[in-house]
């Protein structure tokens, strides 16, 4: 993987942890996810004049994809509503790759012996987070549960992205309708619920929101680009550093205390999805 590779997914890790850090920051978290939706989805739409529409065979995993999506901005905001990033974004994305590998083993393809490394990393850092909270009280293990949960949700939408970018006959062009349509479940439920909130939301802070959407696709984006010019594993494990740049993000811009077990547990947890990744 050449240098300029490398730094282009280290700038799509930045920018994963930077739309996080959006939603974490704002005062209402199921806004800030609605708006993410809505600036990656209008983001999406200038490039969808320009790419094939996706074969019809994929349809089905996109209307699948939208359902997973739908629940994984609904549990993000719980979470975030409930935790700190540096423990709810290391959990999000660690536990992510370590499921995603479980189901596909489920699916035929088991997890080979690095992966099996990687996992058992992975299962440490948990138990360390886990161990932090409990020795700061225990007030937070509610939100290490609402993250795990947004990481099954992540899971299947992996799950679903995956074999549905490969039925599409255009990666591309399936990425760009699955930030389209990811716009329309969650608007529909936010504008039923809290619709007049939600506007006068978005007009005090619609656009910082819709830029962390912008930040998102780019993220994304840039990380299916690099997987056609380096090896996909190594591209996907390198996205991981996105959780050391959301730990230094919190500290420096929402005031989170970092304490050395929490450190050690976030380290544990990358190094873990990035050899889950790998393996």
């Amino acid at each position: 993987m050449s240098a300029s590779v490398i730094l282009l997914v280290l700038g799509a890790a930045l920018l994963h942890a930077t739309w996080n850090i959006i939603v974490k920051g704002g005062s209402d978290k199921l806004f800030e996810t609605a708006m993410n939706a809505l600036g990656g989805g209008l983001g999406a739409m200038l490039i969808l004049p320009f790419v094939p529409l996706p074969a019809l065979r994929c349809v089905p995993l996109l209307c699948l994809s939208c359902l997973c999506h739908l629940a994984y901005y609904l549990s993000m905001a719980q979470a975030y509503k409930t935790t700190d990033l540096t423990l709810g974004y290391t959990l999000m994305r660690g536990t992510a790759p370590m499921l995603t590998a479980f189901a596909l083993g489920i699916l035929g393809t088991p997890p080979g012996s690095v992966a099996w490394g990687g996992i058992l990393l992975l299962c440490s850092g948990i138990f360390a987070l886990a161990l932090q909270e409990k020795m700061n009280g225990g007030g937070n293990l509610r939100g290490v549960l609402y993250s795990l949960r947004t990481s099954f949700v992540i899971m299947g939408y992996t799950l679903a992205d995956g074999f549905g970018a490969r039925l599409s006959g255009d990666s591309v062009s399936y990425t760009c309708w699955i930030f389209f349509l990811n716009i329309f479940p969650l608007h529909i439920y936010v504008l039923i619920s809290r619709g007049r909130e939600y506007l006068a939301y978005l007009k005090k802070r619609g656009v910082v929101g819709v830029s962390g959407g912008l930040c998102g696709l780019g993220s994304y984006g840039i990380a299916i680009w690099a997987m056609t010019v380096a090896p996909i594993a190594l591209v996907a494990a390198l996205r991981e550093t996105s959780v050391i740049f959301g730990m230094i993000m919190a500290v420096l811009f929402l005031g989170e205390k970092l304490t050395p077990l929490r450190v050690l547990a976030i380290l544990l947890v990358m190094a873990g999805a990035m050899i889950v990744r790998l393996g």
